[in-house]
Formats: structure tokens, sequence, C-alpha cells
């Protein structure tokens, strides 16, 4: 027994310190730099409807074909600061019209960090932490996504890309009561430009 719980002690040690894969050094320097711009929140104005769900999207195109209504947009800055190959530090400003019609500004910082294999996006908010694991399927293309379902239902894709001076965002994601087997509800649309 002594020397399992060695075992398990050793390999969450080296777990904890993996070197970042080489092939992943500057995976996040495309980001690098200031970003202004808006995001938008849709809802299905179907609700959720029978279908695939967590649909790969990619385009705004794929987006516009589906029955959506905008419910939300925030104005956004976020300025990326690539620290080392394997790291990125990011503050977020966030202004929006609260219930009330108020304009609210919102301040989070974070950072993206790759870990072995593995890329990680950290954001803290002022009144939570959220956490998304990275894939990236393309040049200059990342796909950040969560899946928390305890205590509350938090499912969320995003597929981020830069192209030139434009860094896009298409994405979706699933809260409190919705469905996971079915199409999502809410979808979001973001196109940043370097001031």
């Amino acid at each position: 027994m002594k020397y399992l719980y060695l075992a398990l002690s050793l390999l969450l040690i080296l777990s904890c310190t993996s070197q970042p894969d080489p092939s992943l050094a500057d995976i996040f320097k495309p980001w690098d730099g200031k970003w202004k711009g808006e995001f938008i929140i849709y809802e299905d104005s179907l609700g959720q409807q029978e279908g695939e769900p967590f649909p790969e999207i990619k385009s705004l195109e794929e987006l516009q074909a589906l029955p959506l209504k905008e419910t939300f947009r925030v104005q956004v800055q976020q300025e990326y600061v690539s620290e080392s190959p394997f790291y990125q530090t990011v503050k977020i400003t966030d202004t929006y019209l609260d219930g009330e019609g108020k304009e609210k500004t919102v301040i989070s910082t974070g950072y993206n960090k790759v870990e072995g294999k593995n890329i990680l996006c950290v954001v803290n908010k002022p009144d939570e932490q959220v956490i998304h694991q990275g894939e990236v399927p393309g040049t200059n293309t990342i796909i950040w996504s969560r899946d928390l379902r305890n205590p509350s239902l938090k499912i969320e894709y995003f597929y981020e890309k830069v192209e030139n001076d434009t860094y896009y965002i298409v994405g979706w994601g699933y809260y409190g009561s919705d469905d996971p087997e079915k199409q999502p509800k809410i979808w979001f649309y973001a196109a940043y430009e370097r001031p």
C-alpha cells in the first residue's frame, strides 16, 4: 500500500510538471496584441430543436442559416501578451447595458497555457473562474470548450481563428435546464479588429 501511495504521488508530481510539447510553441502568438469589437449572443427563436448536439460550427454563414434572434451585445477590448512560447496573459474589458439600461464595465484577467500536450485557458471574472480546454485543428485556430454538469449545466464551444487583423469567434452553449441531447439554443459570434 505504501508503494502504491508513493507511485501515485510521483505520477501526480510528474503530471503537474510535464514539459510543454515543443510542437505547440507559440500557438497563442497570433492573438498577441490589442483587439476591439462586439461579442453577440443569439438565441434560437424556435427554442432547442431535435438534431445534432455539440455541432462543429466554424463560420458566420453557418450561424446565419439558423433561425436566430439577437439577445445580448457586449463591447469587448482584449489584450494578449505572450510571456513565453507556452504562456500568454490576457486582459478583457467588457462593456454592456445591464437590465436597467445602465452601462456596466467588467474587467477580467487570465492566461492561456500549454501543459504537456494540452492547452488551457483560464479567465478570472469578478464572480467566477472559467476554465476551457483547447485543441488546435489548424493554423491560427483554437477550439476552446468546457463541459460542466454539476452543480449546474455549462457546456460551451468556441471556434476561434485569427485571419490577418481580424479575430473571429463562433460558438454555442448549453446552460441551466437546456437539454444536451438536442441542438444548442444559445449561440455566439464575434469579430474583433486590431485598433
